[in-house]
């Protein structure tokens, strides 16, 4: 029951903001805008946006590589793209549980190592966008931003390097994780034997992945994200009638983080229309801006659904 509330309230919000987006154009001219836009900027903001993919990857499988050595970047490009692919396409994040428990026999992991990946993953994408936030909130000098961009530039980056901190000194996390264990121990003795054994695994890779290992990953997360913002800003740049295409640069962690709240598979209406408030606070129109922002998302969801979510029954049949 709460799983199908979830979904109608998702949902819902999806259609509520689509809904203003579009009550707030002008849809001859916003269909014209996305017509005209230049297919060459698109062309670069698809091969950088692709790079950025490849990158992620990458540094998924650096995390993994700590203990599990068939876990190339390779080898892990396929598994990472079909779980973006079912992620956009199912509830529930169907693509990381997918990514959690479809892959190990290929990578040579245990889920509780994939899921602190996951974890660690989040952490460092969470961190960067957070960054990426309060300098865009410092840059463009918005102070009226409502939610979370309350938080002011300072202390949106001051909570990225709070996680960025916690990531490199990792023994907190571990006794955490030892209090949970031992209360999941005295209510369900088997359960708790049996997820410690899994749970062992991923505090293994927490280590491995602290002091000066995190550093690189750091890096990696921040160059990943800084190939998003190019892909926003080509695609800004294709749009006629943008007045300020920066604000790509700003509507890619508003937008982002905005796909935390409730919405469809593929985050229609949170990310959209979070993308098309970045762009109208830096001082673009509402029409331009909704172009935008409609053709930003079908660029970066498209790509790898189409290519993880093939590659996923390809593979399935064969095996």
């Amino acid at each position: 029951m709460k799983r199908h509330l979830h979904t109608i309230i998702g949902l819902i919000i999806a259609i509520a903001l689509i809904g203003l987006i579009l009550s707030q154009t002008n849809g001859i001219q916003l269909a014209s805008a996305i017509r005209s836009s230049n297919p060459l900027w698109l062309l670069l903001a698809l091969v950088i946006f692709c790079t950025g993919l490849f990158g992620r990857a990458a540094r998924w499988s650096s995390m993994l590589r700590t203990s599990s050595p068939a876990a190339t970047p390779r080898a892990c490009l396929q598994p990472f793209l079909s779980s973006l692919a079912l992620n956009n396409l199912l509830p529930f994040r169907a693509g990381d549980l997918a990514r959690s428990f479809a892959f190990n026999k290929e990578l040579g992991t245990g889920p509780g190592q994939v899921l602190a990946s996951l974890f660690v993953e989040r952490l460092l994408d969470l961190a960067s966008l957070l960054l990426f936030l309060g300098l865009g909130l410092w840059v463009f000098g918005i102070e009226n931003l409502p939610a979370f961009g309350k938080l002011g530039a300072g202390s949106a980056v001051l909570l990225a390097s709070v996680i960025f901190i916690l990531l490199a000194f990792p023994r907190w996390l571990q006794l955490f994780i030892d209090a949970c264990l031992r209360l999941i121990h005295k209510l369900a003795p088997h359960s708790g034997n049996h997820l410690a054994d899994e749970v062992a695994g991923a505090i293994s890779l927490l280590a491995h992945l602290g002091g000066r290992r995190i550093l690189p990953l750091i890096a990696m997360s921040l160059i990943v994200w800084s190939l998003e913002g190019l892909t926003f800003w080509c695609v800004a740049q294709s749009v006629p009638g943008l007045m300020n295409s920066a604000g790509a640069w700003f509507a890619l962690p508003l937008a982002t983080l905005a796909t935390l709240i409730p919405s469809t598979p593929g985050y229609v209406g949170t990310f959209d229309y979070f993308a098309v408030f970045a762009m109208k606070l830096t001082h673009n129109e509402p029409v331009p801006a909704a172009a935008f922002a409609f053709i930003v998302h079908l660029l970066i969801w498209l790509p790898p659904t189409l290519v993880g979510g093939l590659w996923l029954l390809v593979s399935r049949r064969k095996a």
